[in-house]
């Protein structure tokens, strides 16, 4: 999954999300491909922000690690980034044709949070992956005159 920013003939690769899994063709009764007979089953996620590589998330590594987690799993998706970032902070003094000053200061920031979770059912040999995004954006700007005294 890829997200793009667009503003100004400007592109900005905001966030890109990858889902990985291997090994897991026995689960689903499946001929694994030529060369991957012996590959331990695995699956994980890893995103990268703002062209930056984030620390990905391992949901499981082998059989018995799928297994534990099958069995002690809340149903709850795994945090890969949760956090706040500063876009923008500005402070200017704008002079004004009154002879007055007028400071004016703006500042941005994003909050954003990036989950994602899988499923697997072995009864019905299926799997399910979800990847949840949360963001908000907010921008505060105030100017005011100075003061004559």
């Amino acid at each position: 999954m890829n997200i793009y920013g667009q503003g100004n003939n400007a592109l900005l690769h905001g966030l890109q999300v990858t889902i990985e899994a291997q090994g897991l063709e026995s689960l689903i009764a499946a001929t694994p491909d030529e060369g991957e007979e012996e590959l331990e089953s695995f699956a994980g996620m890893s995103a990268l922000l703002f062209d930056v590589q984030l620390r990905p998330v391992t949901f499981f590594k082998g059989y018995s690690d799928l297994m534990s987690k099958m069995f002690s799993m809340s149903g709850d998706p795994i945090s890969v980034v949760k956090g706040l970032i500063l876009l923008t902070d500005h402070s200017q003094v704008i002079p004004l044709q009154s002879g007055l000053r007028a400071s004016a200061e703006f500042q941005g920031g994003l909050a954003i949070d990036i989950s994602g979770g899988m499923e697997f059912s072995l009864w019905y040999r299926e799997s399910k992956t979800s990847v949840n995004n949360r963001s908000f954006k907010v921008l505060v700007e105030s100017m005011e005159p100075d003061s004559l005294m």
